[in-house]
């Protein structure tokens, strides 16, 4: 009776404990803890991390997540944290890529939110682990590679998968490389599809927003049917999924125009006071939709009807010229808050029993993805004849009459279209293979895959550069007003009123602006592999285990632009093809020896290693390992441990891309209002002094245009080179049925990491390092009175990440009945969460003093968690979710301060969710819910679809609902 009363009063300390949560981890996120803890699988009875008994009683061999070595009590050293079907359902989220990137482990770079920052890659939802990037983590399908769908790398866009035939998602840090090969050099996420699915399911799903768009409806249905005595399975998926587009002209704290001001008050560096102050209805007062013309008589616009007036300054401005109110440009128009995405998903998988020891297995699927999103405008400065036809009579005369022939207008060119990226990709992916026992004790599979991407990218309203010089050289010739260039004339040519706003005619729009140029994408894979695994002898503690294995696989990838894009004859950047192709032929083996079992304090401890040789065609000869302990105690506590060394080859992209052109938003480092905030004012001064500029240089680069240069690939990369510790504890307490307690620290270093740097980095790293002879400087053209020109930013073997934090996890399923012995249903806890202790980028990893701090600014919170609650009585389930981010800086902690603006942190910020669902019959289900029930906007002014502010929501409270019929 003791007993029974201990364990009930454990239990309900438990349930008390759930709801103080929230408000621990915020202590602990201001708290400095050491506290080893860490993540593992949790699993759903009767999957991989539990026994399966047969029909006979025996026990079947299962294989986990991180390993091929198949093994009755499926524990590895290798943390998996595991998503199941049923916490995708409960999400109530159509997308599987956005639910994924809410994981703690996951950043949001490049989700629903903010996949259109760059050319071409909107709609794609990729993963990154630990926020390392998303060409180091490696996506699998049932542990096999998956074709990408991000041109030049092996990324694999997420709506490729198909979520109806999902069991469960995997994903493990540390060790991945050895056992899977390249590009795991932060870990894998792995999708495991059901096996033996038989039957019918529908389910039609339909959601809407509180705030208006990314309206959303699905459509998808999954079939099985065993056939032959059971001795074969064919199942499938059909999936239609649409969701609508959102603007910032419908979220109100965008059509605020929040924006910084520098701040008059500001009385320098370390003066306690900030530098910059937000202010609503944020101008620019350099252009404008209506066009701003730089005359000797002063700064005038214009108004709709085309007449000119001065330019009218906002209540407040700096003096960077950027002001609250007035009638400079305003950025509300130019975000997307979400793109529209439609996705068509196909998806066939069989098995058949060739005898009992011998199975062929196959996969098919196809996939139709489109997504199509609008950003920034043309923009240009133009010079204009003070004679233009179009010009306002009167402005034209005091023009003519003060001698002025011509004038420069900056003007936003918002009224002939928002520019835009029309994505239409086509994914194929198939896969043959054969797998069986041998004498009972061994197993083995071989297999191929083939997969193929097509992207056709269209690039909406993007201007030609000949034809708008053409247009807005408007003259009136026989009473009529046409292009002053009598062969453009000839060939179409329309002129182009651009004085005020939504003037020009649509014949002169069409003249101007193209919809049909683009790019076109291809990427492949072919990828042969088998394996051999079984036990060799017997130890003292049990069987030694090991696998055999070799993998061939193939790549190509190339992109190539439509000539005028390549010749720079339009608006957009001028982009250069790309081609290329690599193949790597490897070999691998892994082992698993049980040391010790069944003594004082060693219930078991088991050694697992692993090594993998690879040889590629581009960089030659690489080697990944990995070694393991798994120390179970006692039936309720586990110890593990694994290092590992993990590799990564250069990718297409890297290696093969041409320089193309590119623009860069930088502040000139050496400009003397810079020279103070440097991390070491110093050798800033100095270095600037040796490239021949004053301490009072003033760059005409500050708060203005971006800088012309080029970006590239660059043949000369060797492979990064990452290695990774991982320790933790496992509780699973017999008192506590159901309970599950794991908690691991995971601790990556990445040497000869291969990067990119932007333009400002490049400029920074070239004079705050210890001279100017370094490889940033290099990159850099300056002019003879010192002006910057150009800068190239290639990819380099030159930086060191780090990244060290601790996983844990908490599961519990309890019947209430045990503790009130009363039918009163059941309770089902999760908590998943992520402390990011370390997160440095080394621009240079020969200097251990470098470090640019990341963990805690915008994108990487220091602590971030996911809490589910659902109780079930009868046929009724109720879930509550809460995705917890802490507080995140808005400025760079290692070379800024907090006064550089203001406010200067994100904020806590939580996201609550509710969903139910009700079973009518055994056949039909009801299910609706709200995601977002506070309607939560991002945070500190954001917009939410930067690469850091992405990891917020756009789209506000979601009201959803939907159907579920099994037959």
């Amino acid at each position: 009776m003791k007993g029974n009363l201990l364990s009930i009063a454990i239990r309900g300390a438990i349930l008390t404990a759930v709801g103080a949560v929230p408000a621990f981890a915020q202590e602990q996120s201001q708290a400095d803890s050491a506290t080893t803890v860490a993540t593992e699988t949790v699993k759903k009875k009767d999957d991989a991390t539990k026994l399966k008994p047969n029909d006979d009683g025996s026990i079947e061999q299962v294989t986990v997540t991180g390993s091929r070595i198949s093994r009755p009590n499926a524990v590895s050293p290798t943390p998996v944290t595991t998503v199941t079907a049923e916490d995708i359902s409960l999400s109530g989220e159509t997308n599987l890529g956005d639910f994924l990137n809410d994981m703690p482990q996951l950043r949001s770079t490049y989700s629903g939110n903010n996949s259109g920052r760059f050319i071409g890659t909107v709609g794609l939802n990729l993963l990154d682990l630990r926020g390392l990037g998303t060409s180091r983590t490696l996506v699998l399908q049932d542990g096999r590679r998956h074709i990408g769908s991000s041109v030049g790398t092996s990324s694999v866009d997420i709506n490729t998968i198909p979520e109806d035939l999902i069991e469960r998602v995997d994903v493990i840090t540390g060790g991945a490389s050895a056992v899977y090969g390249a590009d795991a050099v932060t870990g894998v996420v792995n999708f495991i599809m059901k096996d033996d699915f038989e039957g019918l399911k529908v389910n039609a799903y339909g959601s809407d927003t509180d705030n208006g768009g990314a309206a959303t409806t699905e459509l998808s249905i999954t079939f099985g049917q065993n056939l032959f005595d059971g001795r074969a399975n064919i199942a499938g998926s059909i999936d239609h999924s649409s969701r609508g587009d959102v603007y910032g002209t419908d979220r109100e704290w965008i059509t605020k125009g929040w924006g910084t001001l520098l701040n008059p008050d500001d009385t320098g560096p370390d003066d306690g006071i900030p530098d910059r102050i937000v202010v609503p209805n944020y101008t620019l007062p350099v252009l404008s939709d209506a066009g701003f013309a730089y005359t000797d008589l002063g700064l005038y616009t214009f108004n709709e009807d085309g007449t000119a007036r001065t330019v009218q300054y906002g209540d407040m401005c700096d003096a960077s010229g950027r002001c609250s109110g007035g009638d400079g440009y305003r950025w509300i128009g130019q975000y997307q808050m979400y793109p529209r995405m439609t996705t068509d998903n196909l998806f066939v998988k069989g098995h058949f029993d060739l005898s009992d020891s011998m199975q062929v297995f196959g996969e098919a699927k196809y996939v139709n993805h489109e997504a199509e999103s609008f950003g920034q405008a043309s923009f240009s400065y133009d010079v204009y004849s003070s004679t233009n036809p179009y010009l306002d009579k009167n402005f034209s005369d005091e023009l003519v009459a003060a001698g002025i022939p011509a004038f420069g207008m900056y003007r936003m060119h918002s009224d002939l279209g928002y520019r835009g990226d029309l994505a239409k990709r086509e994914t194929q992916r198939y896969v043959l293979g054969l797998k069986g026992d041998i004498a009972g004790n061994w197993n083995y599979e071989t297999s191929l895959v083939y997969g193929e991407y097509n992207g056709d990218i269209t690039y909406l309203n993007n201007r030609n550069n000949e034809h708008f010089a053409q247009a807005i050289d408007a003259v009136e010739l026989n009473g009529e007003i046409v292009c002053a260039d009598a062969e453009a004339r000839a060939n179409g040519c329309q002129p182009l009123d651009l004085f005020g706003y939504g003037r020009a005619s649509k014949e002169a729009i069409d003249y101007v602006m193209l919809q049909n140029t683009g790019s076109q994408e291809k990427m492949t894979q072919a990828v042969a592999s088998g394996y051999i695994g079984g036990d060799i002898f017997n130890l003292p503690a049990g069987p030694l285990s090991v696998v055999g294995g070799f993998e061939y696989r193939k790549e190509t990838s190339a992109v190539d632009f439509d000539d005028i894009i390549k010749n720079g004859e339009t608006f957009m950047n001028a982009l250069a093809s790309t081609d290329g192709d690599y193949d790597v032929s490897e070999a691998y083996m892994e082992a698993s020896a049980p040391l010790l079992s069944d003594l004082p304090g060693v219930q078991s401890l088991v050694l697992e290693t692993a090594y993998r040789a690879s040889d590629y065609s581009t960089i030659g000869s690489t080697d990944a390992w990995k070694a393991g302990l798994d120390w179970t105690i006692t039936e309720d506590v586990r110890v593990r441990a694994t290092v590992s060394q993990a590799v990564r080859a250069p990718n297409i992209d890297e290696l093969y891309a041409p320089l193309g052109q590119n623009f860069f938003n930088i502040n000139d480092p050496c400009d003397a209002d810079e020279l103070p905030y440097a991390p070491d004012p110093a050798q800033r001064s100095a270095n600037c002094a040796a490239l021949g500029l004053s301490p009072d240089y003033q760059s005409p680069w500050n708060e203005g245009p971006t800088l012309p240069g080029y970006s590239g690939g660059n043949v000369n990369l060797m492979e990064e080179t990452a290695k990774t510790l991982t320790y933790g504890v496992v509780i699973t307490p017999r008192f506590a049925e159901g309970l599950t307690i794991t908690a691991d620290l995971w601790d990556i270093e990445i040497d000869d990491a291969i990067s990119s740097y932007s333009g400002q980095t490049i400029l920074d790293k070239c004079v705050d390092a210890s001279s100017i002879n370094n490889q940033f400087c290099g990159n850099i053209e300056r002019g003879a009175n010192g002006d910057l020109v150009s800068l190239t930013s290639s990819a380099l073997n030159a930086s060191k990440l780090t990244a060290r934090g601790i996983d844990y996890e908490v599961r519990y399923q309890l019947s209430l009945a045990d503790l009130f012995r009363s039918e009163l249903g059941s309770l089902s806890f999760g908590l998943q969460g992520t402390r990011l202790l370390e997160r440095d980028d080394y621009s240079f990893q020969s200097e251990p003093d470098s470090a640019d701090r990341v963990d805690g600014e915008l994108g990487d919170p220091t602590d971030s968690f996911n809490l589910s609650v659902t109780y079930r009585i009868g046929d009724l389930a109720v879930n509550w979710r809460q995705r917890y981010l802490d507080d995140m800086a808005l400025y760079e902690l290692e070379k800024e301060r907090p006064e550089s603006a203001a406010p200067s942190h994100t904020g806590v910020v939580r996201y609550n969710s509710m969903r139910a669902s009700y079973l009518f019959t055994d056949s039909f289900e009801l299910y609706s819910g709200v995601n977002n029930i506070g309607d939560t906007e991002p945070p500190a002014y954001l917009s939410g679809t930067g690469g850091g502010s992405g990891i917020y929501d756009t789209l506000g409270r979601t009201y959803y609902m939907g159907i579920n019929y099994t037959y």
